[in-house]
């Protein structure tokens, strides 16, 4: 539900760029290795793609995953992209010269998920932190962070991706009263946390990012209400930006169904990066467009104004769309930017 509408609407904006004449004159090409997630052979499926020509290398949304194909690129001087990493590690922080992420950073999403709750006059929270990745972990820690800030309090429950059971740690959930929690995972251990805490009896808001967009995990938590989402857009037919509308009607006509989760931006987004980066450089090598996406500054993209410096390689001044689920469907309700990021830009 992350990867594939990323990559999908890469195609789709490969399809554009090809029948525009390509990139300086050449047609793009699309190969797709799917690596299973398993850490361990993406570098390998790396060198095996760069052996036979590519310019450029896009990744799968986790800087744990994919750091070892990313490595793999910058020895070889070849940019390397991930679609929606969240982690401001992607980038020189991680020792990736020209690594950059289409994403909109943790730290932006996790303040907005924090300033929307203390918006609603929210004061009490409980941070609910999956553990499994950094994402997560950094999610809830940043949550945490600005909501104290902004004179909120805040607890904190954990669990990992493959536990059977919340039900320990709803309970004290429950007994502390919060006004809301933060559920920062993904499905499927974060639908279950969702559902554990309705059927634990809190039946109060819930906030969460962009690991939880989307409905293909509603099932099994059946007319989930008082649920908010942070994410890039929203894919339920309300988005108000035209160009998201017209890349989820592309998406549709070429996979005869809807995209899953509201990432699918940030594919297409890569493939207008690259364009602009390499008619701007003249070139496709990595060290030359690295310098072309450090110049962004606001560029426009379908995934949004899109900002890189020297220092930072992911997003964090974008806005987001905030996603209201009620009875189970989702409704559009604010587009919103951090009003404060702590990290060096």
């Amino acid at each position: 539900p992350f990867d594939d509408p990323a990559l999908i609407t890469a195609q789709i904006e490969v399809d554009k760029v090809n029948a525009a004449g390509g990139i300086l004159g050449r047609p793009v090409q699309i190969v797709n290795i799917d690596t299973e997630t398993k850490p361990d052979k993406y570098a390998g499926i790396a060198t095996e793609l760069l052996s036979k020509g590519a310019k450029v290398l896009m990744v799968t949304c986790d800087y744990d995953i994919s750091v070892g194909a990313s490595q793999v690129a910058e020895e070889k001087n070849v940019l390397n992209v991930a679609p929606c990493v969240g982690d401001p590690i992607y980038g020189p922080n991680g020792g990736l010269k020209i690594g950059f992420s289409m994403g909109t950073g943790t730290p932006a999403e996790a303040a907005i998920m924090a300033e929307f709750a203390a918006s609603k006059g929210w004061k009490k929270a409980v941070a609910f932190k999956d553990t499994s990745i950094k994402y997560t972990q950094n999610q809830c820690d940043i949550f945490t962070k600005r909501f104290t800030e902004l004179g909120g309090t805040v607890e904190q429950q954990t669990f990992a991706q493959g536990d059977n059971s919340v039900a320990e740690q709803v309970s004290k959930i429950s007994a502390a009263k919060p006004d809301v929690v933060a559920n920062c995972s993904y499905p499927p251990t974060g639908a279950l946390a969702a559902k554990a805490l309705r059927d634990g009896g809190y039946a109060g808001p819930i906030v969460s990012g962009f690991g939880m967009d989307g409905a293909f995990w509603l099932d099994g938590v059946p007319n989930l209400s008082n649920y908010f989402v942070v994410t890039y857009a929203s894919v339920f037919g309300d988005d108000p930006d035209p160009a998201v509308k017209d890349l989820l009607a592309a998406f549709k006509a070429k996979t005869g169904k809807d995209a899953a989760t509201g990432g699918l931006v940030t594919g297409a987004s890569v493939i207008q990066a690259i364009k602009v980066a390499a008619e701007r450089a003249q070139s496709l090598d990595g060290d030359k467009l690295a310098a072309e996406f450090e110049k962004f500054a606001g560029e426009k993209f379908t995934a949004g104004p899109t900002t890189y410096t020297a220092k930072l390689h992911i997003n964090v001044d974008r806005p987001m769309r905030v996603l209201d689920i009620e009875n189970g469907k989702h409704t559009f309700v604010a587009n919103l930017t951090a009003q404060k990021v702590d990290v060096a830009r």
